[in-house]
């Protein structure tokens, strides 16, 4: 019971996605959950002895042993507006640091319309790093920018993430206003409901108003953090056929097996981790007849702060 409670709790924090650590297992068994005859395993039945991590092992000889597994897990988080004929950009840009000593997740946004320096391409708004290097240069872009190293990433566009909040029975929001499209046809009232993927994907892409790309990562964060929620009251089985629906068909990561191990065997015991929401301070200005969001110097150190300090007590415990 201990191991499936332990892998229940990383599948809930890891998720806009669905839990980003999980899909790499997947991937070693050609987009099957499963491998060989036993794609009709059914998860809830198994045996502690029959645990996710046992079917690991038996795919992946490698596989490291951890002596110490309670490690700052640092990850960035991208939600496109990727079509199957085109390139898309970021329009979502969240970096996260999972604390397991504290049990507190840590979520810092950066606005897709950021003027920073893309490695290779010079001063540009940040999601178009994505446009022109994928996942690979957006990370290295985040990186440089924050001055940290990323574990893994996750990408998803917005049809699928729209499905996953459907197939999750949709996501609580408390609307501060009514959601007009178009100025006269409303979308979403003001006020405590529950939104379908459609109505959530509008809610968080929503910027026709004056609280710009402020408003719309508040409302990031607020989405993200209800589909976790909606999401930890799932069966196993359900997240497991999830994750097997949507692995490389609308949802990208790069986390390797090892890693997963890691993250399955550090994640005991979180059963009411913490929220901290944080996003970096901007002021508008046109350069060159191209509206960019620019930052000083102290509010990117207030960002940068919230990662290098973990992460040097971190490096700390393990050298």
């Amino acid at each position: 019971m201990k191991n499936r409670k332990l892998i229940i709790i990383l599948l809930s924090f890891l998720i806009l996605v669905i839990v980003a650590s999980l899909f790499i297992f997947i991937s070693t068994n050609n987009g099957s959950l499963f491998s060989g005859n036993n794609q009709n395993t059914d998860p809830e039945t198994e045996t502690d002895g029959g645990s996710i991590e046992d079917v690991l092992n038996q795919n992946n000889e490698d596989l490291l042993e951890l002596t110490d597994t309670r490690k700052t897990v640092i990850f960035a988080i991208y939600g496109t507006d990727e079509r199957s004929d085109e390139t898309g950009r970021s329009d979502i840009i969240m970096v996260v640091m999972y604390d397991p000593t504290q049990e507190k997740m840590v979520m810092a946004s950066l606005p897709r319309d950021l003027r920073v320096n893309i490695p290779g391409y010079g001063l540009d708004k940040i999601n178009h790093a994505y446009a022109y290097g994928g996942r690979e240069l957006i990370n290295q872009t985040i990186e440089e920018l924050l001055g940290i190293k990323l574990d893994f990433s996750v990408k998803l566009d917005f049809d699928t993430f729209a499905s996953i909040i459907n197939d999750a029975g949709g996501v609580n929001v408390i609307a501060q206003k009514d959601f007009y499209k178009n100025e006269n046809q409303l979308v979403i009232s003001q006020g405590e409901q529950i939104l379908n993927g459609k109505n959530a994907l509008f809610y968080v892409r929503f910027r026709s108003d004056s609280d710009g790309d402020y408003g719309r990562i508040a409302r990031q964060q607020e989405v993200v953090k209800s589909l976790m929620k909606s999401l930890s009251t799932m069966s196993l089985k359900k997240k497991l056929q999830l994750i097997e629906t949507y692995y490389n068909n609308g949802i990208e990561t790069d986390v390797n097996v090892s890693k997963l191990k890691e993250y399955l065997n550090m994640s005991g015991g979180d059963t009411n981790l913490s929220f901290e929401n944080y996003r970096l301070k901007t002021y508008s200005e046109i350069i060159d007849g191209l509206w960019y969001e620019l930052y000083n110097q102290e509010d990117l150190d207030a960002i940068k702060n919230l990662f290098t300090v973990n992460e040097n007590i971190n490096q700390e415990n393990w050298n």
